[in-house]
């Protein structure tokens, strides 16, 4: 039985303006119908992909299918005009589903699915376009004919080891999102508190608690987090040696994903990435040259402050956090193995990233809203790439929430 689905309080925008971007460096899944859909397209016999398959099949599945890439990273069927060659040729009917729906989201929860938009677009990120609500007929229709699911699914733990119900999930969901969306606290001081919420959840023994005791300590944490927090703000402390290498290490698989990046299957290049890792551990010496997505600049260039950032610069980074709070989408992704505590960190850890990759992006000249907007196009893309979403990524969480390490970052960037 399908789910109602439901529109968030969070105003959501957008339409596709063509810019080509999410059929580059994109994994674009295909179901059985839309496999079957490109076979009858007989590509095979067309004169540009003779030689060349325009699916492949994913390592560890033989049954799962994906639209191919050229080496660039870019989809086999983009055109050089940025357009797609199967919707200039057959028509927009005639595209895989991912193709048709995307940025749009449906993220089944308990009760209701709810519709969202990936920040994966530039459009989006900007909030630039129609309302979310004018979308709506749009992806019912798709669920209608059974081309998308809004099947109700079961939640994740709440934190390691420990599984709940959905109503005690939710709760704790809920009341991470009122804490970053709480206006009585600029946007640092509402990250802060809710990784100290997240913080004083893991380390709560509430393995023998009943569902109404553990609720009753959620609304307790989510009311003494603010005054938790203040000494951070107070006596702001530079993070420490180990936290800022794994700090840099995520970020430099974030900058892998930003839209201009062009990966340059080489010797040489792999050789560069090796001496970057290695100038990575030691904290100096230049990061590696990603131009044009990045300049060069040496690792020490991005830990000067960034001075005040207008509100047109901050506002795509504050709301792909706060629709990806609102939706759940963040813990809901698939991230096997992640509980809601560590769903959270990883959420608000894109907070400081996307302020260190601003550093980078912008070296020698102000920052300005697109140098964000591309930022938070990476950003968004983590969500479903396996660096970003797998155990490894799950420990350098868990041990930047060692000693608050995770906290002092985002004080540490966000100056």
């Amino acid at each position: 039985m399908s789910l109602p689905i439901v529109i968030l309080p969070t105003a959501e925008k957008w339409d596709c303006h063509q810019c080509g971007i999410c059929c580059r460096g994109s994994l674009v899944p295909l179901n059985d119908a839309d496999v079957a859909r490109l076979e009858s397209q007989k590509w095979n016999e067309h004169p540009d992909y003779r030689d060349t398959p325009v699916m492949v099949r994913y390592p560890s599945s033989k049954k799962r299918f994906r639209l191919a890439q050229r080496i660039d990273g870019s989809c086999v069927f983009l055109k050089d005009n940025g357009l797609c060659r199967i919707h200039s040729d057959l028509g927009y009917e005639a595209k895989p589903t991912i193709c048709r729906v995307f940025p749009l989201q449906l993220i089944p929860r308990d009760g209701n699915a709810a519709l969202t938009i990936r920040r994966a677009c530039p459009s989006s990120a900007a909030d630039k376009g129609s309302p979310l609500k004018e979308h709506l007929p749009f992806m019912q229709q798709f669920v209608r004919e059974g081309r998308l699911t809004t099947k109700r699914v079961d939640p994740p733990s709440l934190k390691t080891g420990e599984d709940r119900e959905w109503k005690t999930v939710a709760l704790a969901l809920e009341t991470a999102s009122e804490l970053l969306l709480d206006q009585r606290f600029p946007p640092v001081r509402r990250l802060v508190h809710t990784l100290q919420f997240a913080s004083l959840l893991s380390k709560a023994k509430t393995k023998r608690m009943d569902d109404k005791k553990l609720g009753d300590l959620i609304s307790t944490l989510a009311e003494i987090v603010p005054e938790e927090s203040k000494p951070f703000f107070s006596d702001r402390q530079p993070p420490g040696a180990y936290a800022k290498l794994l700090f840099r290490s995520i970020g430099i698989e974030y900058a892998r994903l930003h839209p201009q990046f062009r990966a340059v299957p080489s010797w040489s290049h792999r050789v560069e990435l090796g001496r970057t890792w290695f100038r990575l551990v030691l904290g100096r010496g230049r990061l590696p040259d990603v131009r044009p997505a990045f300049p060069l600049a040496k690792w020490n260039d991005l830990e000067e402050p960034l001075g005040q950032l207008a509100p047109s610069i901050d506002y795509p980074l504050a709301r792909l956090i706060e629709a990806s709070s609102a939706s759940y989408i963040y813990a809901l992704a698939d991230r096997r193995g992640w509980s809601v505590v560590d769903s959270i960190r990883g959420l608000v850890a894109t907070f400081p990233i996307g302020l260190w990759l601003l550093r980078w992006a912008s070296i020698g000249r102000e920052p300005t809203t697109e140098d964000m907007i591309q930022i938070v196009v990476a950003l968004d893309r983590g969500q479903g790439f396996a660096p970003l979403t797998g155990q490894l990524q799950r420990l350098r969480l868990h041990l930047l929430a060692n000693n608050n390490e995770l906290e002092r970052l985002i004080v540490w960037y966000a100056r």
